[in-house]
């Protein structure tokens, strides 16, 4: 099904149009290792600390032709399912420089086993500002008015479907506030709602836990084994709408040898083909784009170059470097099939005390039938083996996840099972048994 979206999302992309070669947003080639210059729900999306400092000189040779550097840094916190980012952004036109800061927060749920969904939101300043140097009126009203009003909040949104099939997909609205942009022809302003402008990008980066590949050492060759990797080949497609600029279409592609060197092109619809390369030194990976000349744009004398550096900070934030343990029914235990609620484990009888048994319960029900729904629902999709009991004294079934004569052992397993499930209300109850 999720390949089916993807090709029903990928077919849109080839049959619009790009009207107009203007530009006053930021263009990046390196979004496919940088997801998170376009979507806040891509920050920290990797298990590693991260710095990225990204430099892009449109059309080199035209005079005032746009130059962005971008600063970002996204830290992740996996096993509590959030992550932080940072972004700061310098875009130069010429007469107008535009300085923006935003911070990131982002956050996922688990759908089911194979799927999850991200989601992001980012807020901050933008300022503008103004080369007086090259203005022939300083007199002129509208240079007063924007510098009156050259500061103003920004904030930007956005969600990604994960898939283990390697599918992504996702879209974001870039501008949450209304924003007055000025004409860098005469300072007219215009203003902009939030859905003027919004981005889609559909992507297959699929993730390979683990992986053999050969290293070179002085004169020796060996095989290492490496950890998460994603797959060779990677496909990508982006579609951009803004009511300033029109639209933008765009199709790339990556090919890795051995995780350390990749090529790759991109096509941008009504504009043309850009080349890729890229290598890893360790914990600094480099990467270059190119762009050569369009016809659509005249009087340029040379393409668009764009670097991209990023630095990986520290070790991996592993899954389970802080996050506690989760103790959970021996799945060793051969039990028969449970078909009625004379099935479970009876609680609660005082008459005959011989040992204290503690459960950790993550749910109660009235009802066998729902009770038993979630045990099968947490073997399926969290892969949790658990089980349930029934107390005679007040008619409730307790699914439980743990089972142990410890108290400590069974509070240890509360702490780790409210730190890794979605349940809210996980209790220890204490049960008698003969």
């Amino acid at each position: 099904m999720f390949k089916f979206i993807f090709a029903l999302l990928l077919f849109p992309l080839l049959v619009y149009v790009l009207p107009s070669v203007a530009q006053e947003l930021p263009v990046y080639n390196h979004f496919y290792s940088t997801p998170y210059l376009y979507n806040p729900a891509e920050a920290a999306a990797y298990p590693f600390m991260n710095v990225s400092l990204n430099h892009r000189q449109q059309w080199r040779g035209i005079e005032d032709a746009p130059v962005v550097t971008t600063l970002t840094f996204e830290s992740p916190f996996d096993y509590k399912k959030w992550g932080i980012g940072a972004t700061l952004r310098n875009f130069n036109r010429g007469l107008l420089s535009t300085n923006d800061f935003l911070v990131t927060y982002s956050y996922y749920i688990n759908l089911t086993k194979n799927a999850a969904l991200h989601f992001g939101i980012s807020g901050g300043l933008t300022a503008n500002s103004i080369d007086l140097s090259q203005v022939q009126d300083l007199s002129d009203p509208a240079i007063n008015n924007f510098l009156d009003n050259n500061t103003q909040p920004i904030s930007n949104v956005g969600f990604k479907l994960e898939t283990s099939s390697g599918i992504n997909i996702g879209a974001s609205l870039p501008r949450l506030f209304k924003l007055q942009y000025a004409n860098t022809q005469n300072f007219e302003v215009i203003e902009l709602s939030p859905f003027d402008e919004f981005t889609i990008m559909a992507y297959y980066k699929k993730r390979i836990d683990n992986r053999i590949i050969t290293k070179r050492n002085g004169r020796y060759k060996k095989r290492v084994k490496i950890e998460d990797v994603y797959s060779p080949l990677q496909i990508y497609a982006l579609y951009q709408h803004s009511q300033l600029v029109g639209q933008r279409i765009e199709l790339l592609s990556t090919l890795t040898y051995n995780e350390i060197f990749w090529v790759g092109a991109s096509y941008r619809l009504n504009y043309g083909m850009s080349g890729l390369v890229g290598f890893n030194m360790k914990k600094l990976a480099f990467s270059y784009s190119y762009e050569p000349s369009s016809k659509l744009v005249n009087g340029i004398a040379s393409g668009s170059h764009e670097i991209q550096l990023k630095f990986t900070i520290g070790d991996k934030v592993k899954e389970l470097l802080e996050r506690p343990k989760l103790k959970s029914l021996d799945r060793s235990q051969e039990k028969a099939p449970r078909f009625s609620s004379q099935d479970v484990q009876l609680g609660g009888d005082e008459s005959q005390v011989q040992k204290t048994k503690y459960y950790v319960v993550v749910q109660e029900y009235k009802d066998f039938n729902s009770a038993d729904r979630l045990v099968k629902k947490l073997k399926k999709e969290e892969d949790i083996t658990s089980d349930i009991f029934y107390n005679e004294k007040n008619g409730v079934y307790y699914v439980y996840i743990y089972e142990t004569f410890s108290r400590r052992d069974a509070y240890k397993d509360k702490k780790a099972a409210e730190e890794i499930t979605n349940f809210k209300n996980i209790k220890v109850i204490v049960v008698d048994v003969k």
